[in-house]
């Protein structure tokens, strides 16, 4: 199961990493500049060499953090560890979580900081909530809740959160992906119909080109869009690599919708990813070691319970 725990967490950073240089790039734009992205590159702007991850790392490891230290999921400790981060200097924060952060480093309490939006930020950074507490399903659920409130609130921004730690967590009781888009629409259909209807649809697509399925499902930073997309990338790829490579080319919000991908398709253990993906990322050995206090911290939980 460790290798689980792994394989989400470094997929989960190398997606971000390959998605990282076409951040808000057209798909025709991705194809112009690179022809095809095939592993890591510097970015464009500077700001970030090859193999460097974005906000989406930085917040998913600031979460896996929080839930070491506290066992259960604990919102003030997950705040603290979001306005550290930030004061830190982040790297391409987005513009709820900033507002938000912001909000809670000018007095707010967690149950207020939060701003209504539908942008993707608390999706991304879900996973290891998803991984720790796999053994229920619905516990899962409230923690990806309240943990999306502190920066995204409103039901669109929660169900992306809850699609994509129930997702993790099916990858990791070795679910098919019939079992996984059941699972996971059926959940999120209480907070957000269409997205719901659009993790089906991405299904659906499985078959179908990636120009299709961009056409289709959209590859904005909205989660009605990043999230539906993920999931088409998951669900359409036999492998790692093909999954985090369609996320990379996929135009639009690509460094969070291959931070998605890679963190439900890693899941699948860390094993089924190429090892130049591995050696290429930044502080790979880290996140390893940050991965196996995750796994080490369920298995305290499960002997509790």
């Amino acid at each position: 199961m460790v290798e689980k725990f792994e394989g989400c967490i470094l997929g989960l950073a190398i997606g971000d990493a390959l998605g990282m240089p076409a951040e808000g790039m057209s798909r025709d734009k991705i194809k112009q500049i690179y022809g095809e992205i095939r592993d890591f590159l510097p970015s464009p702007y500077g700001d970030l060499k090859a193999g460097q991850w974005t906000d989406d790392t930085e917040q998913t490891i600031a979460l896996a953090r929080s839930l070491i230290e506290t066992a259960y999921f604990d919102p003030s400790n997950f705040a603290e560890k979001l306005k550290n981060w930030y004061l830190s200097g982040s790297r391409r924060i987005g513009p709820t979580t900033r507002i938000a952060v912001i909000n809670l480093l000018r007095g707010a309490n967690w149950r207020n900081s939060g701003v209504i939006s539908d942008t993707c930020g608390s999706s991304m950074r879900v996973a290891p909530i998803g991984l720790v507490y796999h053994f229920n399903f619905n516990l899962i659920e409230s923690y990806a809740e309240i943990s999306s409130s502190i920066t995204h609130k409103g039901n669109t921004a929660t169900a992306g959160a809850v699609a994509v730690a129930i997702a993790v967590a099916c990858k990791l009781l070795d679910f098919s992906d019939e079992e996984v888009h059941e699972e996971v629409s059926k959940r999120v259909e209480k907070y957000d119909p269409l997205l719901s209807d659009k993790i089906r649809s991405a299904f659906d697509l499985k078959d179908h080109e990636l120009d299709v399925a961009v056409e289709k499902l959209g590859n904005s930073i909205s989660v009605l869009d990043a999230v539906p997309m993920s999931f088409y990338c998951v669900f359409s790829s036999k492998d790692f690599e093909n999954a985090v490579l369609k996320s990379a080319n996929c135009g639009g919000d690509t460094d969070s919708i291959s931070a998605i991908t890679g963190a439900i398709k890693g899941a699948e253990g860390i094993e089924k990813i190429p090892e130049r993906f591995i050696n290429g990322l930044e502080e790979y050995e880290s996140l390893k070691e940050l991965a196996d206090k995750l796994y080490e911290l369920h298995e305290k939980i499960v002997k509790i319970i």
